[in-house]
């Protein structure tokens, strides 16, 4: 079987790191079920192994931890850009004034100018309620008559 076909072309960082991982493993089982070394060099072999076994987990190790400081620092640097750019959105308009709004404005008033003739202030209700709620009454220009 041709192991060429099995693996894409184009692997991800993240199944690169588990096709190693799992060359890793299978070595480090391959490695359990050996017999105990007997000579010098079978010693020597072992270890060789096992560094070689110790430094293939601990690359994997390396890139996923970079990876995923690498997605944070990617993270941090949308949010800080996202709050640089001034939004182009126009700012919400005034809602418009309901009639419980009113109401509520003009019992306020009203209570308010009670307290005052309460406490003896002689501007009325009406003085009060002209003020606040009437448009400013501007005389009218007079116009010269030219017929």
């Amino acid at each position: 079987m041709d192991t060429a076909a099995v693996i894409p072309e184009a692997l991800t960082p993240e199944t690169r790191r588990g096709h190693l991982r799992a060359i890793a493993d299978r070595m480090l089982l391959a490695l359990s079920r050996e017999d105990d070394p007997k000579t010098g060099e079978e010693i020597e072999k072992g270890i060789r192994r096992a560094l070689l076994i110790e430094r293939l987990y601990a690359r994997c190790d390396a890139t996923e931890a970079k990876a995923i400081k690498n997605a944070v620092a990617r993270i941090e640097q949308q949010v800080t850009a996202k709050k640089a750019t001034p939004t182009t959105a126009p700012p919400p308009a005034p809602a418009k004034e309901t009639q419980f709004d009113i109401a509520t404005r003009a019992l306020a008033l009203k209570a308010k100018t009670l307290h005052r003739a309460a406490k003896g202030d002689p501007e009325s209700l009406r003085q009060v309620m002209a003020r606040h709620f009437e448009p400013p009454v501007t005389p009218a220009k007079t116009r010269k008559d030219t017929s």
